[in-house]
């Protein structure tokens, strides 16, 4: 898919099909994921995919509290060292996009409790756990969200004396 494509494409989804995400998908996202920047190449995180569904729901139940998160058939957990959550997130950025070039669908999910999702997937207590993102196939298709105009988000040299 062209780029531009992929961006304007992408939403985020909470309602997924049933069906099983190929190997050969999930190895595209991993690539993605690898083949990511981070601050002085210390690629200092890990991503866990949890296809196992009742450690999906575990998750959902214990530490995101909505059910999607169960119900997608995959969920990748972020993990890094404190601090790196900024590289985390070029990282997972890469990867959604990635997932949308391969027909996928994702969902970034920030507001969940970390502890249980440790607990869960024995990531040591020394690691942050700052995104997780449902995967699968789309079982809805949301419309484009609004987005400001350009002439709001982009400045040349300075910060603008209006319109911000």
């Amino acid at each position: 898919m062209e780029f531009t494509k992929v961006t304007s494409t992408r939403r985020s989804i909470r309602k997924y099909k049933g069906d099983p995400v190929p190997e050969r998908k999930l190895r595209k996202l991993h690539e993605a994921l690898r083949l990511a920047p981070s601050a002085a190449n210390r690629q200092n995180h890990i991503f866990i995919f949890v296809k196992d569904e009742d450690k999906r729901r575990r998750i959902a139940a214990e530490a995101g509290h909505q059910d999607f998160i169960g119900q997608a058939p995959v969920l990748m957990v972020a993990a890094c060292e404190p601090g790196g959550a900024f590289d985390v997130a070029i990282a997972v950025d890469h990867m959604v996009l990635a997932a949308t070039n391969a027909g996928l669908g994702t969902c970034w999910v920030g507001w969940f409790e970390r502890e249980p999702v440790k607990r869960i997937l024995d990531i040591p207590a020394s690691k942050e756990v700052p995104i997780l993102v449902t995967i699968g196939y789309a079982d809805e298709a949301p419309a484009a969200r609004p987005r400001k105009a350009y002439e709001q988000l982009i400045a040349f040299d300075r910060y603008p004396t209006s319109g911000a």
